[in-house]
């Protein structure tokens, strides 16, 4: 398992650890002193101190790359997914990063949610930017989650709706709103392509849309599920799983 991130070391703290290793290798004899210089070359890889995570709020995979939205460094780190080295950190002022707070990659694209009301797409060959999505058709005002199935893209607004944008072009498809969608502070989005499925935090519930039209399929609510303050959600065409911070649980059922 790898936990990659940060490290705060001042250069005395960093020297010992190293002299520690080195003399454990030496004192264990030459397997171990084998073990020890990796240990060494990988602390003095540049991977360790240049991932740029700043606050990293968001994560998504296409299985290909890896990338984190850094909410505090205005920013948004791409790792290889086969091995989670740092393919590059994106940056800088045409990207219109501005808190980044969600992302999502289909593998051809990547859609990151700004909190300063706007989309910005990536090449997610490339890292390059294609555009950047914003106005006032688009619905943005609190956008807060994202999720691409490669043919369509949702963004849950915490204002009580769900824009639907052409994965392929950006473009505006519509912007779902009224009041028998539950929508109520929707924190969290997931399209498994077939379906939509949208947590309602302060509603403690799930919306559940169709994917190929948007049109509302049922809410889910009440005590069965148990939800409470959904934050997070995750399905796969098979199940959803739903995460509840409120009561400290998380809640499964079939998609």
């Amino acid at each position: 398992m790898r936990t990659l991130g940060r490290l705060s070391v001042s250069s005395v703290a960093l020297a010992v650890v190293l002299g520690l290793i080195a003399t454990m290798g030496t004192a264990a004899g030459a397997s171990t002193a084998h073990r020890a210089t990796a240990a060494l070359d990988a602390l003095k890889g540049p991977h360790v101190f240049g991932w740029g995570f700043n606050g990293p709020a968001a994560i998504s995979s296409d299985a290909t790359h890896v990338w984190v939205a850094n909410a505090g460094g205005d920013s948004v780190t791409e790792l290889d997914a086969a091995t989670g080295a740092l393919v590059r950190v994106i940056s800088g002022p045409r990207y219109k990063f501005r808190h980044p707070i969600a992302i999502s990659s289909d593998g051809t694209h990547v859609w990151v949610v700004n909190r300063g009301g706007w989309v910005t797409e990536l090449n997610a060959a490339t890292g390059a930017l294609v555009q950047v999505i914003h106005g006032s058709s688009y619905g943005f005002r609190g956008p807060d989650a994202v999720s691409s199935d490669g043919t369509h893209v949702w963004v849950a607004d915490r204002g009580g709706w769900v824009t639907e944008l052409d994965a392929a072009t950006g473009g505006l498809l519509q912007v779902i709103r009224g009041s028998s969608y539950g929508f109520h502070e929707p924190d969290a989005i997931c399209s498994d392509g077939t379906h939509v499925w949208v947590a309602n935090e302060s509603g403690d519930s799930v919306t559940e849309l169709s994917a190929a039209t948007g049109t509302l399929v049922q809410v889910l609510s009440g005590p069965p599920y148990m939800f409470s303050q959904p934050r997070a959600i995750s399905c796969d065409g098979t199940d959803v799983w739903v995460a509840n911070p409120g009561n400290e649980s998380v809640t499964g059922f079939p998609a």
